[in-house]
C-alpha cells in the first residue's frame, strides 16, 4: 500500500538503522566518555520514551534461538544504568563502549532524538569543528517606529521574548510546507547559550522507511545548528558537515531557508523581526561569545577592550579615584624601603631576577598593550582563523607627476578579463562600490590583504612586540578593534554599511 504524502515533522521517536550512514559518521567521533554520558542521559525516566534500549522482554521466539548474540539483552532499565555506572568508573576504550550501543542495547536502531544530543554532544566536545556565521536579529521599521537597532532604543521588548514551545511551532508551520524535520533545541548549562538542531529532510514523507534511505550524495548536510547567546541579539548558525567537506549548494539553500523562516517565528503582528548580516564569521565559539556575545555588540575590542571586561578594580572612567590609588601605591613602596634598601623579612632575602629584557622591548610591549588592550593573547582560546580587508583608497600619486590614463586603463581591462572560479567573495566590489569608485579622483586598484593563522590579532600583535610592525603608526583595524572579519578600509578605517562595519 502507498504511503501519502503527510504534513507533520519528523518526531524523536523515529529510528534510524545503526548502519545508517548519519548514525555511523556520528557516534564514530564520539569518546568514550561522551559516549557513556549519553547513554546514561538516554536511559533516565523523562527521555525513556523516545530512546527505548532492547530489553530481554524485547526479545521475540525467533530470536530465542540465535545463539550468536554478542551482548545479552538487559532485563530492566536500572541493569543497564548500573552497566554505564560500571563502565564510566572502568578505564577501556572508545569502542568498548560503541559496540555495546549499536550492537547490543540499541541494536534495533538510534531515535532522531539520541542521534541529535549525540551530535550536540560532539559540538561541545569539539567547540572549532564547524564554522558558524553571526546574525544580529533587528526590528524592521515602520510607521509607528523607525527604530532598526534594538540596542539603542528606550523600548523596554527591544528583543522579542523566547518561549520555546511558542517558537518551536511557528518554525515548524513555517518550514513544513517546505520540507519535513526534526527540531530539538536544548539549552546548555556550562556555557550561556542556547542550541537549535534542524535535520532537514528533504522529502514529502516523514515516515521511518524514507529517513532509513540513504542517499548517495556526499555533499547533503543533513543537519544545520542555530546558536543563541543568553540576552544578546545574535544568532549563530553553521552546516554539521564532516571535516574537510564542502558543502554542496543543496545544502546552503536548504539551511537559507531554514534561516529565513528564524525571524519569520519571532514576529507577531506588532513586530516584525528580520537577520542582518554582521560580517563576522570563525570557527571559535569562544570567539563567538567574546566579539558577539552578551554584552559584546558595541564592537569595544582590541585596545577598548579594557572597558568591556571590567579590568580595573574601579570603574574605569574615575581618572580622579586612580590617581589616588597610584599615589597610595608610591607611599607604601617608599615605607617598604629606607635610603633605597629593602627591609629584610624574616628568613633569607630572595634574589630579584635580572630582567634581560632591553628598554626599547618594553617600550613596544607598551605599546602592544596600549593598542591591542586584553585581547589578542595567545592562550586566551578566543582566536580568529581568518581576516580579510579590501583597500578603498586611492593610489597615491607622486607629486608633480600625471598621471597616464592609458596605463590605467589597461590595467583595469587586465583586472577584469581574469577568470575567477569557485564562489564569488563577499568582497567583489557591487555595482554601487564600482560608480563610487569612478567619482572619486585617482585610481583605486583592486587590492585586498587577508591574514590567516590559528589566533590573527594575537600574531600582530607578537609582530608589534617584536618590533616588525610599527605599534604606534598601525591602523586600528589590526587590532581587530571593529569586530569584523571581513571588510573595507578607507582612510584607515573599516567601512560602514547601513550602519553595520564590514563591506
Amino acid at each position: 500500500m502507498a504511503t501519502a504524502p503527510d504534513n507533520k515533522n519528523v518526531p524523536h521517536s523515529h529510528r534510524l538503522p545503526t548502519t545508517h550512514r548519519e548514525v555511523q559518521r556520528t557516534f564514530t567521533k564520539l569518546s568514550r566518555q561522551s559516549l557513556v554520558s549519553l547513554a546514561q542521559q538516554w536511559l533516565s525516566k523523562k527521555n525513556r520514551d523516545f530512546c527505548k534500549p532492547y530489553l530481554l522482554s524485547d526479545r521475540n521466539d525467533a530470536e530465542d534461538e540465535d545463539d550468536e548474540e554478542i551482548y545479552e539483552p538487559a532485563q530492566s532499565y536500572e541493569e543497564l544504568q548500573e552497566t554505564y555506572r560500571e563502565l564510566a568508573t572502568r578505564k577501556g576504550g572508545r569502542r568498548e563502549v560503541l559496540d555495546r550501543i549499536l550492537e547490543g542495547d540499541w541494536r534495533t536502531g538510534i531515535s532522531m532524538y539520541q542521534l541529535a544530543t549525540a551530535e550536540i554532544q560532539y559540538l561541545l566536545d569539539h567547540p572549532n569543528a564547524l564554522r558558524w556565521t553571526a546574525k544580529r536579529l533587528t526590528k524592521i521599521a515602520n510607521v509607528r517606529s523607525a527604530v532598526t537597532d534594538m540596542e539603542v532604543t528606550n523600548d523596554s521588548d527591544h528583543l522579542p521574548r523566547f518561549q520555546a514551545q511558542t517558537f518551536m511551532s511557528n518554525l515548524a508551520r513555517e518550514l513544513t510546507p517546505l520540507m519535513k524535520a526534526h527540531y530539538l533545541m536544548t539549552r546548555i548549562k556550562t556555557s550561556p547559550m542556547t542550541i537549535l538542531r534542524v535535520y532537514i529532510h528533504d522529502s514529502p514523507y516523514s515516515t521511518e522507511s524514507s529517513l532509513a534511505a540513504d542517499t548517495s550524495s556526499t555533499d547533503s548536510a543533513k543537519a544545520v545548528f542555530f546558536v543563541w547567546p543568553n540576552g544578546s541579539p545574535f544568532v549563530y548558525s553553521s552546516l554539521a558537515t564532516l571535516t574537510g567537506q564542502v558543502v554542496g549548494d543543496d545544502g546552503r539553500h536548504l539551511r537559507d531557508m531554514v534561516q529565513q523562516a528564524i525571524p519569520k517565528a519571532f514576529s507577531r503582528p506588532s513586530a516584525r523581526y528580520q537577520l542582518t548580516s554582521t560580517n563576522f564569521t570563525t570557527k571559535s565559539l569562544d570567539a563567538l561569545l567574546t566579539y558577539r556575545g552578551p554584552g559584546k555588540s558595541n564592537a569595544a575590542t582590541g585596545g577598548w577592550s579594557i572597558f568591556q571586561d571590567h579590568s580595573f578594580s574601579q570603574n574605569a572612567l574615575d581618572f580622579i579615584t586612580t590617581q589616588r590609588g597610584d599615589g597610595r601605591d608610591k607611599v607604601g613602596a617608599e615605607k617598604n624601603t629606607s635610603n633605597g634598601v629593602t627591609k629584610p623579612g624574616p628568613g633569607r632575602p630572595k634574589r630579584v631576577a635580572e630582567s634581560t629584557e632591553t628598554p626599547e622591548a618594553k617600550r613596544r610591549k607598551a605599546v602592544a598593550a596600549g593598542r591591542f588592550g586584553t585581547s589578542a593573547q595567545a592562550d586566551d582560546g578566543q582566536g580568529l582563523e581568518r581576516f580579510e580587508v579590501r583597500i578603498d583608497d586611492s593610489f597615491p600619486s607622486a607629486e608633480g607627476r600625471e598621471t597616464v590614463e592609458g596605463d590605467t586603463s589597461n590595467l583595469e581591462a587586465r583586472t577584469n578579463t581574469k577568470t575567477k572560479k569557485g564562489r564569488p567573495s563577499l568582497l567583489d566590489r557591487t555595482a554601487e562600490d564600482l560608480e563610487q569608485i569612478q567619482s572619486e579622483e585617482g585610481w583605486v586598484p583592486n587590492v585586498r590583504v587577508s591574514f590567516q593563522g590559528t589566533h590573527v590579532f594575537a600574531g600582530i600583535r607578537q609582530l608589534v612586540e617584536e618590533g616588525l610592525v610599527d605599534g604606534e603608526k598601525m591602523p586600528g583595524w589590526m587590532t581587530g578593534e571593529a569586530g569584523v572579519t571581513i571588510g573595507a578600509v578607507k582612510e584607515g578605517r573599516i567601512r560602514s554599511k547601513g550602519g553595520v562595519p564590514g563591506i
